[in-house]
């Protein structure tokens, strides 16, 4: 039995004669080496159709909210880019700085009521490794070159064993962090440096531990000699906050760096929501191979990579939209 539905441009669907959903169809290579439509999940329960349905639907619900957390980046990149060239050309009297505020307070709603990111501009739809939650040690200063030696112990918390550095005279940053790293790496941690200080970047699943005291002693010179003291790191401060306060107290050429650094920050947040958007698209490439060489005269052949063809395919059996499927599959 044949149903056509009567939405103006959608697709014919078939019924299966156990009356499920027929698989849409695929591409398949004969002979003289061309290719044939074929049902893709041919030889499948209609349980395993609706499993790969499933799939299908879950990547593209995941790629939409990257994508939508990737537009709202971009506008915050707009505005803040516009505001720190305009920094950069000339100074700003407070009746400007104002009207900046309220661009920024505007901003700051609007990003609010999208519910895309979060107060540091990071996409909530980024997940696992992809998050990043940094924090500082601006209490103790472990990056400053000086003339003596020191040992310094750290224990995280919910950490059993204590880790050690040794800072000798003249001991370049770059090698205090170093020693940080080979501690922390395991943990899911990493030692930067920022404005002269150690920041800790966490993943997820690290986050927590950041957010405890850290038990550090130290020999007096860095670190306060004696008995161990619990430091707390500083979680990283809000993308927009420190701008606004500065921008209504006409002090905002005092938020430059602060400024440049969330600029930084939103192109490293693309750069994380693009890889993560092509590593879903790389296990649906999985799931259904890429077919290559010559093909036949098909609907499909105008649709992009033989990829897209294929997929394009299944979507239809959904009656989904055409331009849609390219966009959730269109490739960096």
């Amino acid at each position: 039995m044949q149903l056509a539905s009567t939405r103006p441009g959608a697709v014919q669907t078939k019924l299966d004669p156990a009356g499920g959903v027929a698989a849409a169809p695929g591409l398949a290579d004969k002979a003289d080496g061309s290719k044939t439509l074929i049902a893709p999940g041919a030889g499948l329960s209609a349980p395993g159709r609706f499993q790969q349905w499933g799939r299908l639907s879950q990547a593209q619900s995941g790629v939409a909210r990257l994508q939508a957390a990737e537009q709202s980046l971009n506008q915050a990149w707009q505005q803040l880019r516009s505001l720190a060239q305009r920094m950069q050309a000339s100074g700003m009297s407070a009746g400007q700085q104002q009207k900046w505020g309220e661009q920024l307070s505007r901003l700051s709603e609007q990003l609010q009521q999208q519910g895309r990111l979060d107060a540091r501009l990071q996409p909530k739809a980024l997940e696992g490794n992809a998050a990043r939650h940094r924090f500082q040690l601006d209490k103790v200063d472990l990056l400053s070159v000086k003339g003596s030696r020191e040992r310094i112990t750290l224990l995280l918390a919910g950490q059993q064993q204590a880790m050690g550095i040794t800072i000798v005279p003249g001991q370049r940053p770059a090698d205090t962090l170093a020693q940080l790293n080979r501690h922390v790496k395991p943990l899911g941690i990493s030692a930067e440096a920022e404005q002269g200080k150690v920041q800790l970047v966490a993943t997820d699943r690290a986050e927590a531990i950041l957010r405890q005291p850290i038990l550090m002693q130290g020999e007096g010179i860095r670190v306060p000699a004696g008995e161990a003291v619990l430091i707390k790191a500083t979680p990283e401060p809000d993308a927009l906050a420190p701008l606004l306060q500065a921008a209504r107290k006409g002090e905002l050429a005092s938020e430059r760096e602060h400024l440049q650094r969330v600029l930084t920050r939103i192109q490293d947040y693309t750069v994380r929501l693009q890889e993560q958007r092509r590593f879903i698209l790389q296990q649906m490439a999985d799931e259904w191979p890429a077919i290559s060489g010559p093909a036949s005269k098909t609907p499909l052949d105008n649709s992009g990579s033989p990829f897209e063809q294929l997929v394009s395919a299944l979507v239809a059996q959904a009656n989904v939209a055409r331009h849609n499927a390219v966009a959730l599959l269109r490739k960096e």
